[in-house]
């Protein structure tokens, strides 16, 4: 059942809240879980500050590590795994906002990321000042929002220049049904018919990670949903999910979820039992 989460509500223990300008900004602590089927009555702009979750939004599991900025549009539903303990920074957007943004013909990505980006450096700066408590910090606060809002409408901007490319899709496509494989930029770039350098180029504007990223996190997420399969080895899984050896996947494994493959898989079991 799709639960539909009001303004200002998120999962997780809240450690700190500000409404500044109709923005409301929210900091929360959240302990390996899963969170089901739900959506949100705000847009907003969700920034991992410790920890990582997996997400399913578009039928697709991804994996996002710390430092990962996520905006999603409001009501649109996605369901998360938390795998270690995490703290998410979260900016939501009024819809009187996103009707002021309409109006001067701006408009926000449905649902896009910003690793690596200078968005992601602004919501950094943003959570900063939501920690300070001086009497400028409200004026601070509101002009990052908006200088956040502005970058955010010229990627979309960018965005809807490639996100018809049939070809870039297909890209993705290949990428989700072999991720398994050991696949090179090239060999991506030459089954869709472009120069590597420009499939590189469009294909983090258009999905916020770089390939090899896009492809490790698929791999981490399978690996997280066969760990719940108490009859597979380690061995198994790390074949089945492309990594080289057991070693390569226990390493890349822990680097990404914070919990060798053993610990997660005793977690997961912890958290089948308490639902």
């Amino acid at each position: 059942m799709l639960e539909k989460r009001a303004a200002g509500c998120f999962y997780g223990s809240v450690l700190r809240k500000r409404e500044i300008a109709d923005f409301i900004l929210t900091e929360t602590a959240n302990v390996p879980s899963h969170l089901p089927c739900h959506a949100h009555e705000n847009s907003f702009f969700c920034h991992l500050l410790q920890g990582c979750y997996t997400e399913n939004y578009g039928g697709h599991n991804m994996l996002y590590a710390p430092a990962s900025l996520t905006f999603r549009s409001s009501n649109q539903t996605h369901e998360d795994w938390v795998h270690e303990e995490a703290r998410v920074f979260v900016l939501e957007i009024p819809k009187s906002w996103e009707v002021r943004l309409q109006e001067d013909s701006l408009t926000l990505a449905r649902a896009t990321g910003y690793h690596g980006s200078y968005l992601r450096l602004l919501s950094t700066r943003l959570n900063r000042e939501f920690h300070r408590t001086d009497k400028a910090s409200p004026l601070a606060i509101e002009g990052l929002i908006l200088e956040m809002l502005a970058e955010a409408s010229r990627a979309s901007i960018a965005l809807k220049q490639i996100a018809n490319s049939r070809w870039l899709t297909e890209a993705r496509d290949i990428l989700i049904d072999r991720f398994s494989e050991n696949l090179t930029l090239s060999d991506i770039a030459g089954l869709v018919g472009v120069h590597p350098v420009y499939l590189a180029t469009s294909f983090r504007q258009r999905f916020g990670c770089t390939v090899g990223e896009f492809v490790r996190r698929l791999r981490i997420a399978r690996a997280c949903s066969d760990l719940s399969k108490p009859d597979q080895s380690l061995t198994t899984i790390a074949l089945a999910a492309g990594f080289a050896d057991q070693s390569h996947f226990c390493k890349a494994f822990k680097l990404y979820t914070g919990l060798t493959p053993s610990e997660y898989r005793r977690q997961f079991g912890k958290l089948k039992k308490k639902t």
